[in-house]
């Protein structure tokens, strides 16, 4: 009994720092929509935060290469007030919905936080229609709304103040071979919630979408 009740007061202080992917959630919070928002956040058209700064969106290179045999490391500094923070470690994408899941197959993901891994991470899939019903309409991006998406994506909960490590490895399974993606944040949670101005920076709930992301990336300059 010694040996297993560290491993499972691990899992427990781990699980709690994630929010659960069955969660009750609203149409601006669920997994499907804050994953898509990650996306857009990462090509520039979406601020880091949203939801009247509820959620601060993480950074992931959408345009990394990989090779077999190829170890691709990234690291990202994260100063941030105490919010949820989104992550997404995998994006796939297809004309249908089994296209995007055939993709995430060729995937594992292990997340750790503070040298805690969150269990079972497969339940961290999220497959959705960029224009479906479970999609915030301001958050995705016109030309690609008929595009059908998988993510690996968990928020995590607000965190105490100080400094964390999250740390993400990705294994694609490649023919020739096995890439690996490894991402550090550092993270550096401040001792207080979102201030007027990250809130502010958030876009409103009654916001005009041709502003937000709903423009064709061909006619789109980048967000500032």
């Amino acid at each position: 009994m010694r040996r297993i009740l560290p491993f499972v007061l691990l899992i427990l202080v781990s699980a709690a720092w994630i929010r659960p992917p069955d969660a009750k959630t609203d149409m601006d919070t669920n997994p499907a929509n804050l994953a898509s928002a990650v996306v857009t956040h990462s090509v520039g058209q979406l601020p880091a935060y949203i939801d009247a700064g509820n959620f601060r969106l993480l950074p992931i290179d959408l345009f990394r290469a990989t090779t077999p045999g190829v170890t691709v490391r990234r690291r990202y500094r994260v100063v941030t007030p105490r919010t949820s923070l989104v992550l997404d470690s995998v994006i796939t994408s297809g004309l249908t919905s089994a296209q995007a899941r055939e993709d995430a197959k060729q995937y594992s993901v292990a997340v750790s936080l503070d040298g805690r891994a969150v269990p079972r991470p497969r339940r961290y899939w999220v497959f959705y229609r960029n224009n479906g019903p479970l999609i915030c309409r301001i958050y995705f991006p016109g030309d690609l709304g008929s595009l059908n998406m998988g993510a690996h994506s968990l928020v995590i909960q607000p965190l105490a103040p100080g400094a964390h490590r999250l740390h993400v490895v990705v294994r694609q399974r490649l023919t020739g071979g096995v890439a690996v993606i490894v991402t550090d944040y550092a993270l550096q949670v401040l001792p207080r919630k979102p201030n007027a101005r990250e809130r502010a920076s958030a876009p409103p709930d009654n916001a005009n979408p041709a502003t937000l992301g709903n423009t064709p990336l061909t006619f789109r300059t980048p967000k500032g």
